[in-house]
């Protein structure tokens, strides 16, 4: 079920306020609990049931697997044998939980490059991605890591439950941790709708929404027609596309991720926020802070610290940034132009760390335009399903190509407008945090402002298309 529909917006999710409401006046918190679960569970299997069993599956293993990474009783001291058994405990719940992302997301990718590589070809029986195993087997990993340490309120199977299910983060994020959820959302919680969370959710849902279905599906009309096309392409075209999935993957994805603050806050439950401006960056390295924040700091506490980070020499500190960052690479998707696109991330952000030893810096606003620019010809790769298609495209873009060819998909004067208004407000306008952390003139202003938001959103709501993250 996706956000941006019928629905959701209008029969889903105001269902399940009024029940949630319902229940939590009761007074009877187990209830509650349980119905937040199965109205997450059903919002799941909306898409595929069968795939419940495999969440399911997910779920009990994960749990009782936590059940025995969590240490012993405080009035018994660990020994070393015993924290050698868990950690080996810990790695073997983190392999089977890549084993099955591994098996459903990378088995075709890797047995046909298997058999590329052995001159053979096998016949795979075709196999749909369960929607949301990127997402949900990362929030796994961070349970068992919480349990592993011992955090208050592993254990809890109903609190346990409520936070992997619930479906505000379920789908694509943000990725957050058992610490982040548990203090404010557990079975014990003393469950309410309130006024002050109702209105703040509503507002940040409907951002969120006029983002994804007014501004990033326009981008989508826009760059799709060209990136479809096998070329040649003109300069402007190329640039064109490019700019316009910059600009579609940012309103696609931050849209999603405002709508999904915006549901949790309606339950009462803030989630951290996962895009700070990213495109006014002055480097990698502030960009990946504010890019896709969640999965940043997941890869950075998962993947990076744990394989050294910068503690081990220079060469080993520039090698684990390269290595995580083409791992992330493959994270969203099982071809090799993820993996070029992780990498010139790595390069990037590794060269980034080199220049800031040295005394060499570029003014602000031409550091700022370097570091778009880097990103943008990045995203060509992350977008292009195949490395011909990206070379031709890039070919373009480098002023090669020379056509001077009119298609039908070429970008017309009204699209490069739309194009220039989308660099203006992501380059130099306040983000949706900025803008609600002002004062409002009156309530009237915002109420106005919430129903032109939503108005014009659900007029475009007929078929609505997914969202970018949902194939990840």
């Amino acid at each position: 079920m996706l956000f941006n529909s019928y629905a959701f917006t209008f029969a889903f999710l105001p269902i399940v306020l009024i029940l949630f409401g319902l229940f939590a006046r009761s007074g009877r918190q187990l209830l509650t609990a349980g119905f937040v679960i199965l109205a997450s569970l059903f919002f799941y299997g909306w898409w595929n049931w069968h795939y419940l069993f495999l969440f399911g599956f997910s779920i009990g293993f994960n749990y009782l697997w936590s059940l025995i990474l969590a240490p012993a009783d405080q009035d018994i001291a660990d020994t070393a044998s015993r924290v050698r058994r868990r950690q080996m405990l810990m790695g073997a719940g983190v392999a089977v939980n890549l084993a099955l992302l591994g098996y459903f997301k990378y088995r075709n990718f890797f047995v046909g490059n298997l058999g590329a590589a052995l001159g053979t070809h096998w016949n795979l029986p075709p196999l749909v991605l369960p929607l949301a195993v990127s997402f949900f087997t990362f929030e796994q990993i961070t349970y068992l890591s919480a349990s592993f340490r011992g955090e208050p309120g592993t254990g809890d199977f109903t609190s346990y439950c409520m936070f992997i299910t619930f479906f505000p983060h379920l789908i694509a994020g943000p990725i957050v941790r058992y610490s982040e959820i548990y203090p404010q959302f557990n079975r014990h919680t003393r469950f309410e709708l309130s006024a002050a969370n109702l209105t703040d959710g509503l507002m940040i849902f409907a951002i969120g929404l006029f983002k994804k279905v007014i501004i990033a599906d326009t981008f989508r009309d826009i760059c799709n027609p060209i990136f479809a096309h096998a070329g040649p392409f003109s300069f402007g075209d190329a640039w064109g596309a490019a700019l316009a999935f910059c600009l579609e993957i940012y309103f696609d994805f931050s849209g999603y991720s405002d709508m999904a603050i915006g549901i949790a806050r309606m339950f009462g439950v803030k989630f951290p926020e996962n895009f700070d401006s990213p495109y006014q960056s002055r480097d990698l390295i502030q960009f990946w802070r504010r890019w896709h924040i969640t999965l940043s700091f997941f890869l950075r506490d998962y993947l990076y610290i744990p394989l050294g980070g910068n503690r081990r020499g220079e060469a080993r500190h520039y090698l684990n940034l390269m290595a995580t960052m083409v791992l992330g690479g493959l994270w969203h998707g099982a071809n090799w132009t993820f993996i070029v696109w992780g990498a010139l991330h790595g390069l990037g952000l590794s060269l980034n760390h080199v220049r800031r030893k040295s005394a060499w810096k570029l003014p602000a606003p031409a550091a700022s335009a370097v570091t778009f620019i880097f990103v943008t010809i990045a995203w060509v790769f992350f977008r292009a399903p195949t490395f011909s298609e990206a070379a031709n495209l890039l070919h373009a873009m480098a002023g090669l190509s020379h056509s001077t060819v009119v298609h039908k998909y070429s970008i017309h004067a009204h699209q490069l407008a739309r194009i220039a208004i989308g660099l203006a407000i992501v380059l130099f306008f306040p983000n949706r945090q900025k803008l609600l952390s002002r004062q409002w003139s009156s309530d009237w202003a915002y109420a106005a402002a919430f129903a032109i938001l939503m108005a014009a959103s659900t007029m475009t709501m007929a078929n609505p298309p997914p969202f970018i993250y949902f194939q990840f």
